[in-house]
């Protein structure tokens, strides 16, 4: 472990260097012995390399170890097997993680969710939203702790219920932003916070946009809730594509600057997040090992709007006939006699009342708004 952490030391954060050159040597260790002819030879390492490599002792490694089980963080690095996989794919795996709290199982389906620091009401809402319905899925959400939209993931993904991970651009020393300090506790008790950079490091600004890579390599998908044209969240939508993973964007309105970046990324192909079932129809694989299916049937939607299936309970007396509302149309008297207590997808709506999807839909807003319905994650829509 010390060599990993004295190789990931040698080099810039974000360098792929570290982890290739010990792919091509054989081992940290075996880097950490080997004389400047062999590293050389590895046509990794330049002449400058080599000046940084050697004056780097093992001893600054064994401190960071000794804090590390002080505080008691883990140490992960790249050569463990509960390393993400998803993670050891990407350009520029970091060497070493140092972790508070438990990695994502190897079977667990991750999505990234970021967004603007500055986030307005909508974004923050969508966010949460969303994220509690990842979370009900048993899906991880993955965001950085920072301000705003990444605030609004962990909340959501916690009301869920779920597992969620913070990648930080600091130490785990560091709670950055210090108001976000619960937040950590919570994160990391459920899930993880993670990063790597050693425990001691401050919130350099440019170690943000080097972290962003871990966020969307952890990650088989990337939501970008809200982000104005020039957000450093677009910078992690870009890299989730060069690894060829998914990016997703809420879509936002054309008034909005914080809309401007994800309404960008819609016209350049980015897939619309308008609900949670717009992400997690992508992976059905991935969710069908989190969710195993009834008989003739499978679901893609949050499993926490879903009534478990029920003891044969004695037969209960009819519930009384809803009253008449009046100032409705035949369609929308139609759908509201639909609605009960359990979430129903629009899709089941709409086969049942024999209508468009669409068209059911727009009813549906009208209940809303007229306070006789209530919206639910995934487009699921109940009684109030």
């Amino acid at each position: 472990m010390e060599h990993w952490i004295w190789l990931a030391q040698a080099f810039s954060p974000g360098s792929p260097k570290p982890c290739a050159l010990a792919e091509a040597l054989g081992g940290a260790r075996v880097v950490h012995e080997a004389d400047e002819a062999a590293l050389a030879a590895s046509g990794i390492c330049t002449a400058h390399d080599l000046s940084l490599l050697r004056p780097h002792s093992l001893a600054q490694a064994e401190r960071i170890i000794e804090h590390c089980l002080a505080r008691g963080y883990d140490i992960r690095t790249f050569a463990d097997e509960d390393y993400p996989a998803l993670l050891r794919e990407i350009h520029a795996p970091p060497a070493v993680l140092y972790v508070s709290g438990r990695l994502p199982a190897a079977d667990m389906l991750c999505i990234a969710m970021v967004g603007a620091r500055r986030v307005t009401d909508y974004g923050a809402a969508a966010a949460e939203r969303l994220a509690m319905g990842l979370a009900n899925a048993g899906v991880g959400v993955v965001s950085g702790l920072a301000a705003g939209v990444d605030t609004h993931a962990h909340k959501g993904a916690l009301k869920g219920g779920g597992k969620t991970y913070a990648v930080l651009g600091c130490g785990l020393d560091t709670v950055y932003p210090a108001s976000n300090r619960e937040l950590y506790r919570l994160v990391a008790k459920t899930g993880a916070v993670l990063s790597e950079f050693p425990p001691d490091a401050g919130p350099d600004r440019h170690h943000f946009p080097i972290r962003n890579r871990i966020i969307a390599g952890l990650c088989a998908g990337t939501v970008v809730v809200e982000a104005g044209r020039k957000s450093g969240s677009l910078i992690t939508a870009g890299q989730a594509l060069e690894m060829g993973r998914d990016v997703f964007a809420v879509p936002g309105s054309i008034f909005s600057p914080m809309s401007e970046g994800t309404n960008q990324l819609l016209r350049e192909g980015a897939k619309p997040a308008c609900g949670v079932a717009d992400l997690l129809e992508e992976y059905p694989e991935a969710l069908a090992r989190i969710l195993p299916a009834e008989p003739a049937q499978q679901s893609l939607f949050p499993p926490a709007a879903v009534p478990p299936r029920p003891e044969p309970v004695p037969e209960k007396p009819a519930t009384p006939a809803r009253r008449p509302v009046q100032g409705l149309d035949d369609v929308q008297r139609a759908v509201l006699a639909l609605l009960d207590a359990s979430p129903r997808h629009v899709d089941e709506l709409a086969v049942r009342a024999s209508l468009p999807p669409g068209q059911v839909l727009a009813v549906l807003t009208v209940l809303e708004i007229q306070g006789l319905a209530r919206s639910e994650p995934g487009r699921r829509f109940c009684t109030v």
